[in-house]
């Protein structure tokens, strides 16, 4: 039999099998798919089954979901039990598995293929089905549920009994059911029992108990035995009429099983090229409603291990593939344990009729056996470009976070910013690179000109190679990068109006007191709030410095084009530094940097009008040409704003805590920076993409405690950041006070030698790698 299949290793090789199309094994398929990787899905059924209805779906699922490109998909679909980052879902279980088979390419799911041997033969493995066929697989992954074939293979134990059973069911109301998006769940008295809405029309229900002699074994599997013992109880009616409502068709009652916890801690989860996730590998009791949620985490972290393996380079792929199971096993394996023993733990109590055990649950216990409900893996203060960017990056990594943002909506001072290529690189690493460049003018010079004489002291060209590749540079309106941004995030991920007042430490969990009053618990804080962060206040980061200089930037706006050619113009000397640049075809930016004496300052500040008057005329008594001065004068009042310039001193960034425990900061809150090398947008995007990769991957690993690799993980972005803000704040000053000197000497050592050399340090720090996620 062996060398006929060898003969025929060509057609049949699958790179890898999944057996079972439930949840685990679409996820694994979906996930390796995301990933490049692909593979065979065998299902023993002719068509998708749901048995269940539908699965209570928790943060941890939608976060597997998000990972996976579904999550707002099923988020529209369904009722948000609890909105903002411990949002809870009633997903149907049937519309769940379609929309992870339609993200499938075609064919991946053979239907009807049911598993009833696996033989070996060298690294891969034999598959013999139902019907006769006979498979390849280097990889054999079950998903299998509780009866698994596969993990009968690895010698897994054999799920037990818990002795109780569990019946569940769907309610349709096609006009609407009314009911509140609420959770109601009952327990004690013998059984515990739930009504869940999933959408407006659907309401799914459960109820378990352990059944005893006198329970008729025909009875106790149809809804009238279930109304007879809630009627026995204290059940509200609203709950009676779900059950009453459901169809005989719509109504399951099912034995119980789990697989004994510590029979996990030494079992083959993974041997050599086979694996298993989902029920195949932890079978529980549904009393924290996981199953369904566990077996999405499954999916994610296999499709990360075994794709990486497979993608990889060095070493044999057997022996690539091989060491990726083993870690996937490793990741999930003390999860698992934890889920089932816990799982079953919380039943017993909540299901028990014991006098002594139902006193201690209904006044103490009641709140132990639900995790505290206020705590977010990770908090973000900032709805700025850095905040969006750290939430942005850890979504795309399957990490869920909370940005808190003091206003009502985002906030776009500044109108505009300089977007280099280090900042595009961020962006196409976020997924959003493309979406930005379609809306704005790509620049194909810098020209810098003396304000004193108006001749053009350095021409560079912005597309000109560099180390890491051609060079990219526009002009990004920020509101437009801030709703692109948003538009990527998860509904309800950024909290308005949420201002923090107070932070203080329990245990490793840090404590948020917002002004409305309202108390947040967070396991990673990350402070985006800008130049006043509280967090780098909490951090005891060096306050920010004035540099001595003022700011003042406006926006014009040409509704049938400006006609300005794709060039970022820039005006130094003279006592200030000044610059045009087009965004897009209609708009214009354009800035103005001075130090201010006692005999301009006149209140121009205090008034939009009195800025604007007192721009241009400075300008005017320069050699400035008139289409720039047009540009000043075009802008409406409202467009134009003046701020001090403020940076961190770079010495004391040396030693500074940028990290300390599960806190960091980033974007303006760590390296607040003059704007003179147009930075400070960009800088913070790279903030964004190394922050969410060191903690989302900490996050996602595995071994060590959860607090210890949270705090290694911001440790380590801030070894990388440390450096890279020093410079930055440093170059930017120095290059600031160069450009805007109206010193003699060196005024004529800028315009004569040094204009090359301060334009080429704004095209060398962009030519910088952040790295990807």
């Amino acid at each position: 039999m062996a060398s006929t299949i060898l003969q025929q290793k060509g057609a049949g090789e699958d790179a890898v099998v999944v057996v079972g199309a439930g949840i685990a094994g679409l996820a694994v398929a979906l996930g390796l798919h995301r990933k490049g990787v692909k593979c065979s899905v065998l299902e023993s059924s002719p068509e998708l089954r749901a048995s269940g209805f539908a699965i209570a779906t928790w943060r941890n699922a939608l976060q597997a979901l998000d990972a996976l490109g579904v999550g707002n998909k099923i988020r529209k679909c369904h009722l948000h039990l609890q909105e903002g980052p411990n949002e809870m879902l009633c997903v149907r279980r049937d519309w769940l598995l379609r929309a992870l088979e339609e993200e499938l390419p075609e064919g991946t799911i053979r239907y009807s293929s049911k598993i009833v041997e696996i033989e070996e033969d060298g690294d891969a493995k034999i598959l013999h089905l139902g019907d006769g066929t006979i498979l390849r697989s280097k990889v054999l992954i079950g998903c299998d549920g509780v009866n698994s074939v596969v993990a009968k293979w690895l010698g897994l134990a054999k799920p037990s009994y818990s002795g109780r059973l569990a019946t569940r069911g769907l309610a349709c109301y096609p006009g609407g059911h009314g009911f509140d998006p609420k959770f109601k769940m009952f327990f004690g008295h013998g059984f515990r029992v739930g009504v869940i809405p999933c959408n407006d029309t659907d309401v799914y229900w459960f109820f378990t108990w352990s059944p005893s002699e006198h329970d008729d074994d025909a009875l106790a599997k149809k809804k009238q035995f279930v109304l007879t013992k809630l009627r026995s109880a204290q059940i509200p009616t609203e709950v009676l009429e779900v059950v009453e409502r459901s169809e005989a068709k719509h109504v399951l009652t099912a034995p119980l099983r789990f697989r004994p916890p510590v029979s996990l801690l030494l079992a083959s989860i993974s041997k050599g090229n086979v694996c298993v996730a989902g029920d195949a590998l932890h079978p529980m009791t549904p009393d924290l409603g996981q199953g369904g949620c566990a077996a999405l985490e499954d999916g994610v972290v296999l499709a990360r291990c075994l794709g990486d393996a497979i993608l990889g380079g060095s070493g044999a792929e057997s022996e690539r593939i091989e060491a990726g199971l083993r870690e996937y096993a490793r990741i999930r394996r003390w999860r698992s344990a934890e889920l089932i023993g816990t799982a079953y733990a919380v039943g017993f109590m909540q299901e028990s009729s014991n006098g002594v055990i139902s006193f201690l649950r209904d006044n103490w216990l009641a709140g132990a056996l639900q995790k505290e409900a206020g705590e977010d893996a990770v908090v973000v203060v900032g709805a700025g470009i850095a905040g969006l960017a750290v939430a942005l990056g850890l979504h795309r990594k399957g990490v869920k976070c909370s940005v808190l943002e003091s206003s009502p909506e985002l906030r776009a001072s500044g109108f505009a910013f300089a977007t280099w290529r280090n900042a595009w690189q961020a962006l196409d690493a976020l997924g959003v690179g493309d979406k930005i460049r379609k809306l704005h003018l790509h620049l194909q010079e810098l020209h810098v000109f003396s304000s004193s004489t108006g001749e053009i002291a350095q021409r560079r060209d912005l597309t000109m190679q560099g180390k890491r590749g051609s060079n990219e540079m526009r002009c990004v309106r920020r509101d437009w990068l801030l709703r692109a941004l948003e538009e990527e995030l998860p509904k309800g991920t950024i909290r308005y109006s949420s201002k923090i007042v107070a932070i203080e430490e329990d245990g490793n969990a840090k404590i948020i007191h917002l002004a409305d009053g309202e108390i947040l618990r967070a396991k990673a804080l990350i402070g985006c709030d800008g130049v006043n962060s509280l967090v780098a206040k909490w951090l005891g980061l060096a306050k920010p410095s004035y540099s001595g200089r003022l700011a003042t930037r406006g926006l014009a706006h040409y509704p049938d084009g400006h006609g300005l050619d794709p060039r970022f113009k820039m005006f130094v000397g003279h006592g200030f530094r000044a610059g045009v640049i087009p965004c897009n075809d209609t708009d214009a930016y354009w800035f103005f940097t001075w130090s201010p004496s006692e005999h301009d300052s006149n209140g121009v500040e205090e008034s939009a009008d009195k800025m604007k008057q007192f721009v241009l005329t400075k300008l005017r008594s320069s050699k400035i040409p008139t289409e720039v001065l047009e540009v000043v004068e075009r802008s409406e009042i409202n467009d134009v704003v003046a701020s001090p310039l403020r940076f961190r001193p770079p010495l004391s960034l040396l030693l500074a805590s940028i990290s300390k425990g599960n806190v960091c900061v980033a974007g303006d809150a760590l390296h607040p920076m003059t704007p003179d090398l147009g930075q400070g947008g960009c800088a913070a995007l790279e903030d964004g993409i190394a922050l969410a990769r060191c903690l989302g991957n900490a996050l996602l690993g595995g071994g060590a405690a959860e607090s210890e690799r949270i705090e290694a993980s911001l440790r380590e972005y801030a070894r990388i950041r440390r450096w890279r803000s020093i410079e930055l704040v440093g170059t930017a000053y120095v290059v600031g006070f160069v450009q805007q000197s109206n010193n003699a000497v060196i005024s004529f050592l800028r315009d004569k030698w040094l204009a090359g050399v301060l334009a080429g340090r704004l095209l060398k720090m962009a030519d910088y790698d952040c790295g990807k996620l």
